[in-house]
């Protein structure tokens, strides 16, 4: 079928029937710039609307697909030919609308696994907080402890700047465990305001050995470990300012 033609057919036809793209609109119940865009060729009116657009321009569907009048003679074969024109523009019609679903479904698809990656696997960085990070040197033998949270991930580096070790410790927790941590630390501090032990928690104990001969700064860092890695020393010695000091085994 012709869309540009069948487009040019209705207005003619309109015309003729001396009706305006709005009197003919509210016969159809559509809007009159969906008119215009028929009779501009942009597209083809819906299919349900085949036989009320006929009636109004009192013609049948066989002109309508043809875009003409069809005389008497020609009638049979021009309606095998806009049958079969039919068929292939619905097929079209029906690939192109799955195309569209197949890509939307894809796209809805690929967001959901990335939203699912990103709340189970994605670490938030966890600030400093004196309530719940501590540390300690007993005997030279180093402490660290998350008190009344139990889901954070902690890890650490180690540096070393003229002879001193420094080690920045440094928590981010995932996006999943954030609401199982409010619910820690709140149950957590009702057990510290009763006087009862804490119950959530972990430490990190390190090897009394290793300790013995070298000066251990202990800092937490608000920034990412992997950032603390790369510093060269000057970059390092101005993090020290900005990071928390929480215990040494300096005497």
């Amino acid at each position: 079928m012709n869309q540009e033609k069948i487009g040019k057919f209705i207005a003619e036809c309109r015309k003729n029937k001396n009706m305006t793209q709005q009197e003919l609109a509210e016969k159809l119940g559509v809007s009159d710039r969906t008119v215009g865009n028929w009779e501009n060729g942009r597209n083809m009116p819906d299919l349900s609307l085949f036989k009320p657009l006929c009636y109004e321009l009192g013609i049948s569907m066989n002109d309508l697909m043809s875009g003409e009048k069809i005389s008497k003679e020609h009638y049979q074969k021009k309606l095998e030919e806009n049958i079969v024109n039919l068929t292939v523009n619905n097929k079209k019609i029906f690939n192109k609308r799955l195309k569209i679903f197949s890509s939307l479904l894809a796209f809805v698809l690929i967001f959901f696994i990335v939203a699912v990656y990103i709340y189970n696997f994605y670490e938030l960085d966890v600030r400093y907080d004196g309530r719940l990070m501590k540390c300690s040197f007993n005997d030279n033998v180093l402490t660290y402890k998350i008190i009344g949270n139990s889901v954070l991930n902690t890890n650490y580096v180690e540096r070393t700047i003229n002879g001193e070790k420094y080690m920045f410790f440094h928590s981010t927790i995932n996006i999943y465990n954030k609401r199982h941590s409010n619910w820690e630390y709140g149950e957590s501090l009702a057990k510290m305001v009763n006087d009862e032990q804490i119950p959530f928690g972990f430490e990190l104990t390190f090897d009394k050995e290793k300790n013995q001969t070298q000066i251990i700064n202990v800092y937490y860092t608000n920034k990412p470990l992997k950032k603390i890695d790369k510093m060269n020393n000057e970059e390092l010695k101005n993090e020290l300012k900005k990071s928390f000091k929480m215990c040494s085994n300096e005497v």
